[in-house]
């Protein structure tokens, strides 16, 4: 079937209806409805040819001579609307597995179980040897799952902070996402800790005090054992650096493509997992190779009281900053909730971008990102559904509907609350696009962008009536899947 018949349809890079990223006849879409800068609607037609927007004019408007032939592949868009393609700028693709399973915590004792209880944890699919036995063909599956509900949302990139053991998991990712169509950003997350994710844990000032109370049993707190972390323990370890730094470069090396749809992005887990040398290393990479990078940043009320403890500069964005990765194409830090004024204009400066992923952030108690407030500072800012463990779906339209709607508890001035539009048009789309390293290249309806844009179903019941369709679709019911029915 056409796109014309689907509820929402994507159309990917080459401007056809599916998955893929290769050439493709020129495609008409003739009399859609088109958001116009000024907040408005009006009826165009659109044509898509070599992967761009090669025309946009008023309906029934005549194409240029230079565009005529052969003559396009023209799609009747009279009851469609179209958008630009989203970006679902931070997940974890392999949380799929853990989808629904960990109840609510806050990300410091969440983290923990996840890591237990994904295929290759301690209580993994092979039990504690897991981590060696679990087949890489499990990150292809979880990243069609993460790449086909992110495009169903409207999503035509994603960015994948993927937890990886080696070449083998990265490689089953690309398969996975190459089938899929969407554009993918794989970052493979990695880190120097001494032992993995211990720096999730909270040092404690006065641990060996607390430790010695509990008489060398179990103080019921984070660290091995049950016991409280000391301020002075070893956190890197130099191997485990050298390797993160290799695979990164192999990974590069191997299955970085952007004509074919993939980017290998630099992801250290966090400033706390990665050491300054590390981070020194990876902003080197990034200029080597022109590569974007992505971390997470200040997700927790807990991790910026850390920033104090583990940084000389009291600063997890001046740590970043110091060691270079902060600069450089598509630099994007996730959750950002816990920044203050001067570490916004430092994000500003550099050009990094933070994303917004309001559905963990408030599954897991983590705070609200003052959206606005970063914007009125110069800030990029995208929107993510984070892993489908901590927001329960890869949904984007879910998380712009939260985002719209958490705003307004953020700050009384009512006049800087954000409207519908603004998430959809901007956050979702055009700030997406420049968080992945495209800016000015995608995610705006204009001529010479990609052709990464979407089509909507105006019959759905969730787009009527017709008061605003883009309003509706970012407060309102979520539209069905294409071939889906309306709840």
């Amino acid at each position: 079937s056409t796109c014309s018949s689907l509820p929402m349809a994507n159309f990917t890079a080459d401007g056809v209806c599916g998955p893929s990223l290769g050439p493709a006849e020129p495609t008409l879409l003739s009399n859609v409805l088109f958001p116009t800068e000024d907040g408005g609607y009006a009826r165009s037609d659109v044509l898509l040819a070599g992967g761009k927007i090669a025309f946009i004019g008023a309906a029934g408007a005549a194409l240029p001579a230079d565009l005529s032939s052969p003559s396009p592949l023209n799609i009747d868009c009279t009851e469609r609307m179209l958008l630009p393609g989203f970006v679902n700028a931070h997940t974890h693709s392999v949380e799929h597995w853990c989808h629904g399973l960990i109840k609510p915590l806050p990300l410091e004792l969440w983290v923990q179980q996840l890591l237990r209880h994904e295929p290759r944890g301690a209580a993994g699919w092979y039990g504690a040897d897991s981590f060696s036995k679990t087949p890489a063909d499990m990150i292809k599956i979880s990243a069609v799952l993460c790449g086909v509900e992110s495009m169903l949302s409207g999503c035509s990139a994603v960015l994948d902070h993927l937890f990886v053991r080696d070449l083998d998991d990265i490689a089953a990712a690309v398969e996975g996402y190459k089938a899929v169509g969407v554009r993918a950003f794989i970052a493979p997350m990695l880190g120097d800790e001494a032992a993995m994710y211990d720096n999730y844990i909270p040092k404690v000032p006065d641990a060996t005090a607390r430790n010695q109370q509990c008489g060398g049993g179990c103080c019921g707190a984070m660290g091995v054992g049950g016991a409280f972390r000391e301020p002075g323990e070893s956190s890197y370890s130099p191997d485990r650096m050298k390797a993160a730094l290799q695979l990164w470069e192999e990974a590069v090396q191997r299955f970085h493509d952007p004509a074919g749809g993939v980017e290998i992005v630099i992801g250290p887990v966090t400033a706390y997992s990665a050491s300054a040398e590390m981070l020194r290393g990876a902003a080197e990479l990034r200029k080597k190779y022109d590569l974007c990078g992505h971390t997470h940043l200040l997700e927790t009320r807990a991790q910026a009281l850390m920033a104090k403890q583990y940084f000389a500069s009291g600063s997890a964005v001046k740590h970043l900053h110091e060691a270079g990765f902060l600069s450089g194409r598509g630099t994007s830090c996730a959750h950002t909730v816990w920044l203050d004024d001067e570490e916004n204009a430092i994000m500003a400066q550099a050009g990094a971008s933070c994303v917004h992923n309001p559905l963990s952030n408030a599954r897991l108690g983590s705070g609200v990102m003052p959206v606005q407030k970063m914007i009125q500072a110069g800030v990029n800012v995208a929107m993510g559904t984070d892993g489908a463990c901590s927001s329960d779906g890869q949904d984007l339209i879910e998380a712009i509907k939260l985002a719209t709607i958490l705003a307004p508890l953020t700050t009384q001035e009512y006049r800087h609350w954000p409207k519908g539009r603004q998430a959809v048009m901007t956050l979702a789309s055009k700030n997406g696009y420049e968080a992945i390293g495209m800016k000015g290249a995608g995610g705006e309806l204009k001529i010479g962008m990609v052709a990464d844009v979407t089509l909507w179903d105006l019959t759905s019941l969730a787009l009527l009536p017709r008061s605003d369709p883009i309003s509706l679709l970012a407060l309102g019911s979520p539209p069905p899947p294409p071939g889906g029915r309306a709840p």
